[in-house]
């Protein structure tokens, strides 16, 4: 009689685990769903990182042009200037200068007059 209860008893818990069954497989589609939906949105994340990383160095590069063009304009700013200073005590202490500084600005005038009054 013990045999009978043992071949019924698959059939009593066969119902409820194959629900539950069901409702693990149904979960695991939901995960895998999700984990799909997560997989593309890690997928554009890296894209997007890709993209900014490669735009950081092309900024550097920028950057690193200006400051050496930055650095070589001072540096001929300040020979520029040093050369002005020179010049002005120069043209300071002599009347010969003064009077070749007018010469000049005089000549530069009247070419820029010539210049206006062609057009």
């Amino acid at each position: 009689s013990s045999g009978d209860w043992r071949s019924l008893a698959p059939a009593l818990v066969a119902p409820e685990g194959a629900v539950m069954a069901q409702q693990t497989q149904r979960l695991l589609r939901e995960q895998d769903a999700s984990l799909d939906v997560l997989g593309q949105g890690v997928k554009r994340v890296k894209a997007l990182a890709g993209d900014l990383r490669t735009e950081l160095k092309d900024q550097a590069i920028i950057l690193d042009n200006l400051d050496d063009d930055i650095e070589h304009a001072d540096t001929s700013m300040k020979s520029m200037r040093s050369r002005m200073q020179s010049l002005a005590v120069q043209a300071s202490s002599s009347e010969r200068a003064q009077w070749s500084i007018i010469a000049c600005l005089l000549l530069i005038l009247g070419v820029l007059t010539l210049l206006v009054l062609s057009d």
